[in-house]
Order: structure tokens, then C-alpha cells, then sequence
């Protein structure tokens, strides 16, 4: 799931009897960045769509968000973790009637605190998520509250990230590898990256292959994760099929600002 960090999620709730739910999207970004100062302020907006013939009925919330290489995705409470910017955004609204076949923009608004001194990168997340007829939020609800039932409810998390200017630096480290080699000969570099900085970074990521005499094999990209601070992800980086012999594989991770970040290993190839 961290993969490009969509953060669309689907979950199974015990509410009132429904085999449908919501249908609603969202068509805007998925990831908002802002760079501002202390003080500063600033507007954003989410594009909601209504796929259906019916009126559906959408509900927004915040929460904080953090994940780390093993898969493990945070969705905490709004405002817990040290760098969040939840409490900076005001939504304006939190439910919403969006009618058939039509999409609805929801402004929201950032305005950051200057009476603390702040630096590097802030971020949380708007969550926007359906809510079926039949479900105890649904405005139009007629089903007794006594009754059970599963409802498939999806949701959309919005990413939004405040950068504070001219302030953070990003600090990348590898903690672990692994090197692997498939049935059909393809090895590959496991990378477990991590951000012990302060500022968000999404650094091109690229390893660089030499044989033991030194002579250029090859290069071969990674993804360009996003990488909040405190946050780590894990790259598989494919190397292809190689001939038995130790390789030097250098491992560069280009955060951009002059932030360049290296790492090298002795691969053998049996």
C-alpha cells in the first residue's frame, strides 16, 4: 500500500443491512503540497465525484498517517504525532450530499502557527469516505438501529503536506538488505530506506552496477517513494540476470537540493 501512497482503502464495517456501498471518488490529487512560512496561510481543494444515478452522501475527517517498510501503515488521531499539521486545516464542512452523476469541490484552508518556531515538513491526512443509505450516518437512514448487516464503505485518504520555507534537510538511511535471485535467474536488491530527517523528500533513486575488473554494467532505477520524516519504505530493485562473479552495486538516492545520498555493496553471483 505505500506504493505512490494512493491510500485508497476498503473496509467491511458491521452496520445496518446493505450489499452496496457508496459511490463516490475522489478525482482531484491524492497528495497536496504547500511551501509557506510561519504564519502563513494557504487554500487547497477536493474534487468528489458521484458515480451513480442517486445522490450519495460523502463525510470528511483528518487523521495523522506515517508508514514504515515493513507495510505498516499509522492512521492515528488527528493531531497525536509530533509533525502533524492536522490541526492547521479547517475543512469547513464534514458531510456532503453530492447528486447523480455530478462532482462537488471541498475547499479547505491551511493556516500555520507562528508563535512557534517550526522547520522541515507537516503533513496529515483528509479522509473522504462514502456512506451508504443504510448505514447510522446515513442522512436518509430508515432501518432500525438494532439491525446488523455488512457494508463495503470506501475511502480515500488526501495527503497534505506543509513545507515550512528555506527550513529541514532530508537525512536517508539504508537499515537492512537483502540480495535475491529468482527460478529464472533475476537478482534483485532489497532496500529498506528510512528518513531520520525533518523535510519530506521524494529522491530519484537509481543503483549503478560495476564487475570486478570495475567496468560499468549497467544502471537501474528505483521508485521515487515519498518519504516523510520518521517514515521508511522498501525498494525492490531488479537487477536482471547477471553472470556468476562479484558485482560493486553503488546505490544513489538523489534528494534533490544538493541532498545526495550513496551507499555501496559487494553482491556475489553464484
Amino acid at each position: 500500500m505505500n506504493k505512490k501512497f494512493l491510500l485508497l482503502l476498503a473496509l467491511i464495517l458491521l452496520v445496518n443491512p446493505s450489499s452496496s456501498s457508496a459511490q463516490i471518488s475522489v478525482r482531484s490529487q491524492l497528495s497536496h503540497d504547500e511551501v509557506t512560512g510561519p504564519g502563513g496561510s494557504y487554500s487547497g481543494s477536493i474534487l468528489i465525484r458521484n458515480d451513480t444515478d442517486e445522490i450519495q452522501q460523502a463525510k470528511l475527517y483528518k487523521t495523522d498517517y506515517s508508514f514504515q517498510a515493513d507495510g505498516t501503515n499509522y492512521f492515528g488521531i488527528a493531531g497525536e504525532t509530533e509533525r502533524s499539521n492536522a490541526s492547521w486545516i479547517d475543512l469547513g464542512t464534514s458531510t456532503l450530499l453530492v447528486p447523480p452523476r455530478e462532482a462537488v469541490t471541498v475547499s479547505y484552508r491551511v493556516t500555520v502557527p507562528i508563535e512557534t518556531p517550526l522547520a522541515g515538513s507537516f503533513w496529515s491526512v483528509i479522509m473522504v469516505e462514502g456512506v451508504p443509505k443504510n448505514s447510522a450516518e446515513s442522512l436518509g437512514n430508515t432501518t432500525p438501529d438494532n439491525s446488523l448487516g455488512l457494508v463495503q464503505v470506501t475511502r480515500y485518504g488526501v495527503q497534505v503536506a506543509t513545507h515550512i520555507e528555506g527550513t529541514g534537510s532530508a537525512q536517508l538511511e539504508i537499515k537492512d538488505t537483502a540480495f535475491t535471485k529468482s527460478e529464472d535467474g533475476v537478482a534483485s536488491l532489497r532496500l529498506d530506506i528510512y528518513n531520520n530527517g525533518d523535510k519530506m523528500v521524494r529522491p530519484d533513486m537509481w543503483v549503478e552496477l560495476y564487475d570486478q575488473s570495475g567496468n560499468a554494467v549497467g544502471k537501474r532505477d528505483g521508485l521515487n517513494n515519498r518519504l516523510y520524516p520518521g517514515t521508511s519504505v522498501q525498494q525492490n530493485i531488479k537487477l536482471g540476470k547477471l553472470d556468476a562473479g562479484t558485482y560493486r552495486a553503488l546505490v544513489i538516492m538523489d534528494a534533490g537540493s544538493d541532498e545526495v545520498f550513496a551507499a555501496e555493496f559487494n553482491l556475489n553471483i553464484n
